[in-house]
Protein backbone atom coordinates (compact mmCIF):
# COMPACT_ATOMS: atom_id res chain seq x y z
CA UNK A 1 0.00 0.00 0.00
CA UNK A 2 2.95 2.69 0.65
CA UNK A 3 4.31 2.10 -2.21
CA UNK A 4 2.12 2.34 -4.52
CA UNK A 5 1.17 5.90 -2.84
CA UNK A 6 4.55 6.67 -3.30
CA UNK A 7 4.04 5.80 -6.54
CA UNK A 8 1.47 7.64 -7.09
CA UNK A 9 2.35 10.87 -5.13
CA UNK A 10 5.93 10.45 -7.83
CA UNK A 11 3.28 10.40 -10.85
CA UNK A 12 1.69 13.69 -9.63
CA UNK A 13 4.54 15.49 -8.85
CA UNK A 14 6.16 14.72 -12.31
CA UNK A 15 2.63 15.92 -14.15
CA UNK A 16 2.22 18.81 -12.37
CA UNK A 17 5.80 20.20 -11.85
CA UNK A 18 6.15 23.05 -14.78
CA UNK A 19 8.67 23.06 -17.67
CA UNK A 20 10.02 20.21 -16.57
CA UNK A 21 12.33 18.20 -19.33
CA UNK A 22 10.97 15.02 -20.41
CA UNK A 23 12.02 12.36 -18.24
CA UNK A 24 12.60 9.55 -21.25
CA UNK A 25 14.05 12.41 -23.23
CA UNK A 26 16.12 11.08 -26.41
CA UNK A 27 19.16 12.79 -25.71
CA UNK A 28 22.16 12.06 -23.47
CA UNK A 29 22.55 13.82 -20.27
CA UNK A 30 25.57 15.82 -21.38
CA UNK A 31 22.97 16.82 -24.12
CA UNK A 32 20.28 17.37 -22.30
CA UNK A 33 22.46 19.91 -20.05
CA UNK A 34 24.15 21.82 -23.33
CA UNK A 35 19.75 22.57 -24.47
CA UNK A 36 19.10 23.35 -20.98
CA UNK A 37 21.98 25.90 -20.39
CA UNK A 38 21.06 26.98 -24.32
CA UNK A 39 17.41 27.43 -23.48
CA UNK A 40 17.92 29.54 -20.29
CA UNK A 41 18.95 32.52 -21.84
CA UNK A 42 16.28 32.91 -23.99
CA UNK A 43 14.58 35.90 -22.90
CA UNK A 44 11.52 38.04 -23.93
CA UNK A 45 10.59 41.94 -24.19
CA UNK A 46 7.94 44.05 -25.69
CA UNK A 47 8.68 47.73 -26.92
CA UNK A 48 5.98 50.90 -27.87
CA UNK A 49 6.17 51.29 -31.55
CA UNK A 50 4.71 53.06 -34.51
CA UNK A 51 2.94 50.50 -37.07
CA UNK A 52 3.07 51.26 -40.57
CA UNK A 53 -0.69 50.69 -42.02
CA UNK A 54 -0.81 52.01 -45.08
CA UNK A 55 -1.78 55.27 -46.99
CA UNK A 56 -4.48 57.90 -45.58
CA UNK A 57 -5.49 60.98 -47.00
CA UNK A 58 -3.80 64.39 -44.73
CA UNK A 59 -6.93 66.70 -44.44
CA UNK A 60 -5.12 68.97 -42.53
CA UNK A 61 -3.09 70.11 -45.70
CA UNK A 62 -6.03 70.50 -48.32
CA UNK A 63 -5.54 72.51 -50.90
CA UNK A 64 -7.88 75.58 -52.12
CA UNK A 65 -9.12 73.00 -54.48
CA UNK A 66 -9.96 70.94 -51.76
CA UNK A 67 -7.09 68.09 -52.71
CA UNK A 68 -5.34 66.63 -49.92
CA UNK A 69 -2.19 64.63 -50.20
CA UNK A 70 -1.69 60.44 -49.28
CA UNK A 71 0.51 60.16 -46.47
CA UNK A 72 2.37 57.33 -44.77
CA UNK A 73 -0.36 55.99 -41.76
CA UNK A 74 1.24 54.29 -38.75
CA UNK A 75 -0.98 52.91 -35.74
CA UNK A 76 0.90 52.49 -31.69
CA UNK A 77 1.52 49.25 -31.50
CA UNK A 78 4.12 46.90 -29.78
CA UNK A 79 7.22 44.98 -30.76
CA UNK A 80 7.39 41.84 -28.90
CA UNK A 81 11.27 40.25 -29.01
CA UNK A 82 12.60 36.87 -28.22
CA UNK A 83 16.34 36.97 -27.64
CA UNK A 84 19.06 34.53 -27.81
CA UNK A 85 17.48 32.19 -30.24
CA UNK A 86 20.18 30.01 -31.16
CA UNK A 87 20.39 26.96 -33.94
CA UNK A 88 20.00 24.50 -31.41
CA UNK A 89 16.69 25.35 -30.44
CA UNK A 90 13.45 26.53 -31.95
CA UNK A 91 10.71 28.94 -30.38
CA UNK A 92 6.89 28.75 -30.67
CA UNK A 93 4.99 32.03 -29.09
CA UNK A 94 1.07 31.96 -29.02
CA UNK A 95 -1.22 34.72 -27.91
CA UNK A 96 -3.46 33.95 -25.32
CA UNK A 97 -6.25 36.47 -27.03
CA UNK A 98 -6.37 35.29 -30.43
CA UNK A 99 -4.54 32.50 -30.27
CA UNK A 100 -2.16 33.09 -33.22
CA UNK A 101 1.03 30.94 -33.56
CA UNK A 102 4.23 31.92 -34.50
CA UNK A 103 7.45 29.76 -35.14
CA UNK A 104 11.07 30.84 -34.94
CA UNK A 105 14.37 28.69 -35.99
CA UNK A 106 17.43 30.94 -35.59
CA UNK A 107 17.62 31.01 -39.53
CA UNK A 108 13.99 33.86 -39.21
CA UNK A 109 15.76 36.05 -36.66
CA UNK A 110 18.05 38.48 -36.89
CA UNK A 111 21.55 37.46 -34.90
CA UNK A 112 19.18 35.44 -32.87
CA UNK A 113 16.30 38.03 -32.38
CA UNK A 114 12.66 37.58 -33.54
CA UNK A 115 10.79 39.96 -33.69
CA UNK A 116 6.20 40.41 -33.42
CA UNK A 117 4.66 43.20 -34.39
CA UNK A 118 0.82 43.62 -33.22
CA UNK A 119 -1.76 46.69 -33.37
CA UNK A 120 -4.02 44.25 -31.10
CA UNK A 121 -3.37 46.19 -28.28
CA UNK A 122 -6.43 47.47 -27.08
CA UNK A 123 -7.11 44.82 -24.23
CA UNK A 124 -4.03 43.27 -21.54
CA UNK A 125 -2.35 40.20 -23.37
CA UNK A 126 -0.73 37.65 -23.06
CA UNK A 127 2.15 35.50 -25.10
CA UNK A 128 3.45 31.90 -23.80
CA UNK A 129 6.75 31.01 -25.25
CA UNK A 130 7.79 27.67 -25.84
CA UNK A 131 11.46 26.41 -26.04
CA UNK A 132 12.02 23.30 -27.87
CA UNK A 133 15.16 21.09 -28.96
CA UNK A 134 16.35 21.33 -32.86
CA UNK A 135 19.64 19.48 -32.39
CA UNK A 136 20.28 16.33 -31.49
CA UNK A 137 18.02 12.78 -31.61
CA UNK A 138 15.44 14.87 -28.83
CA UNK A 139 14.62 17.46 -31.54
CA UNK A 140 11.05 18.99 -30.93
CA UNK A 141 11.13 18.10 -27.46
CA UNK A 142 9.87 20.88 -25.30
CA UNK A 143 12.99 21.88 -22.94
CA UNK A 144 11.25 25.82 -21.28
CA UNK A 145 7.82 27.45 -21.23
CA UNK A 146 7.36 31.33 -19.93
CA UNK A 147 5.08 33.75 -20.30
CA UNK A 148 5.82 37.50 -21.26
CA UNK A 149 2.69 40.07 -19.99
CA UNK A 150 1.99 43.14 -22.58
CA UNK A 151 0.09 45.99 -21.42
CA UNK A 152 -2.72 47.71 -23.05
CA UNK A 153 -3.10 51.20 -24.97
CA UNK A 154 -4.85 53.82 -23.01
CA UNK A 155 -6.82 55.97 -24.99
CA UNK A 156 -7.17 58.86 -22.43
CA UNK A 157 -3.24 59.81 -23.22
CA UNK A 158 -4.94 61.17 -26.39
CA UNK A 159 -6.60 63.39 -24.58
CA UNK A 160 -5.69 67.09 -24.04
CA UNK A 161 -5.69 66.90 -20.24
CA UNK A 162 -3.34 63.76 -20.39
CA UNK A 163 -1.03 66.60 -22.45
CA UNK A 164 -1.42 68.67 -19.15
CA UNK A 165 -1.19 66.18 -16.68
CA UNK A 166 1.38 63.79 -18.24
CA UNK A 167 2.35 62.55 -14.48
CA UNK A 168 -0.75 60.94 -13.69
CA UNK A 169 -1.25 57.17 -14.16
CA UNK A 170 -3.86 56.93 -16.27
CA UNK A 171 -2.78 59.77 -18.67
CA UNK A 172 0.23 56.87 -19.72
CA UNK A 173 0.03 55.65 -23.33
CA UNK A 174 0.40 51.88 -22.53
CA UNK A 175 -0.69 50.48 -18.95
CA UNK A 176 0.03 47.25 -17.74
CA UNK A 177 -3.48 46.81 -16.18
CA UNK A 178 -7.28 47.58 -16.75
CA UNK A 179 -8.40 50.97 -17.13
CA UNK A 180 -11.09 53.06 -15.37
CA UNK A 181 -14.30 54.31 -16.93
CA UNK A 182 -14.60 57.71 -17.79
CA UNK A 183 -16.45 59.06 -14.39
CA UNK A 184 -13.40 57.67 -12.59
CA UNK A 185 -10.67 59.18 -14.73
CA UNK A 186 -12.02 62.47 -14.44
CA UNK A 187 -13.13 62.70 -10.84
CA UNK A 188 -8.86 60.93 -10.08
CA UNK A 189 -7.30 63.16 -12.24
CA UNK A 190 -8.78 66.24 -10.88
CA UNK A 191 -7.86 65.18 -7.15
CA UNK A 192 -4.54 64.91 -9.06
CA UNK A 193 -4.59 67.98 -9.88
CA UNK A 194 -5.21 69.79 -7.00
CA UNK A 195 -2.46 67.87 -5.58
CA UNK A 196 -0.27 69.29 -7.46
CA UNK A 197 -1.14 72.71 -7.48
CA UNK A 198 -0.86 72.37 -3.42
CA UNK A 199 1.91 75.34 -2.53
CA UNK A 200 4.27 73.76 -0.82
CA UNK A 201 5.62 75.51 2.57
CA UNK A 202 9.16 76.24 2.33
CA UNK A 203 11.32 76.56 5.55
CA UNK A 204 11.72 79.66 7.20
CA UNK A 205 15.48 80.86 7.17
CA UNK A 206 16.16 81.41 10.97
CA UNK A 207 18.84 82.77 12.53
CA UNK A 208 20.56 80.64 15.01
CA UNK A 209 18.92 82.81 17.87
CA UNK A 210 15.52 82.02 16.77
CA UNK A 211 16.33 78.50 16.28
CA UNK A 212 17.68 78.71 19.85
CA UNK A 213 14.58 79.97 21.36
CA UNK A 214 12.36 77.82 18.97
CA UNK A 215 14.21 74.97 20.89
CA UNK A 216 14.08 75.99 24.25
CA UNK A 217 10.05 77.01 23.60
CA UNK A 218 9.79 73.59 22.71
CA UNK A 219 12.01 71.69 25.49
CA UNK A 220 11.49 73.62 28.18
CA UNK A 221 9.90 71.41 30.70
CA UNK A 222 12.72 69.18 30.03
CA UNK A 223 14.89 72.27 30.13
CA UNK A 224 13.58 73.08 33.86
CA UNK A 225 13.54 69.33 34.72
CA UNK A 226 17.30 69.30 34.20
CA UNK A 227 17.95 72.46 35.93
CA UNK A 228 16.57 71.50 38.82
CA UNK A 229 18.67 68.13 39.09
CA UNK A 230 22.08 70.16 38.14
CA UNK A 231 20.69 72.57 40.93
CA UNK A 232 20.37 69.88 43.34
CA UNK A 233 23.51 67.92 42.53
CA UNK A 234 25.73 71.29 43.05
CA UNK A 235 24.07 72.10 46.32
CA UNK A 236 24.20 68.19 47.79
CA UNK A 237 27.75 68.22 46.76
CA UNK A 238 28.28 71.71 48.22
CA UNK A 239 26.95 70.12 51.79
CA UNK A 240 28.86 67.23 51.46
CA UNK A 241 32.57 69.16 51.12
CA UNK A 242 31.68 71.60 53.74
CA UNK A 243 30.97 68.59 56.17
CA UNK A 244 34.03 66.99 55.25
CA UNK A 245 36.27 70.20 55.62
CA UNK A 246 34.62 70.44 59.04
CA UNK A 247 35.52 66.76 60.18
CA UNK A 248 39.06 67.42 59.21
CA UNK A 249 39.03 70.76 61.24
CA UNK A 250 37.76 69.30 64.40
Amino acid sequence: MKTNLRKFLLLAIILLSPNVVRAESLCSYSEQAELNNIVGHVTAKYEAVDVYNGKAVDVDRQDENGNAPEVDFYLRGLKISILNITEEISVKVTSKNDGKEYTFEYKDTDNGVAEITTTDVEELNTYTIEVFANKYACIGERYRTFDLKTPMYNFYSQLQVCEENPGYYYCQEFIPTNNINAEAFYKNIENYQQEEESPIEEPENKNFLDKLKEFYENNKLIIYSVGMVIVVAGVATTVILIKKKRSRVL
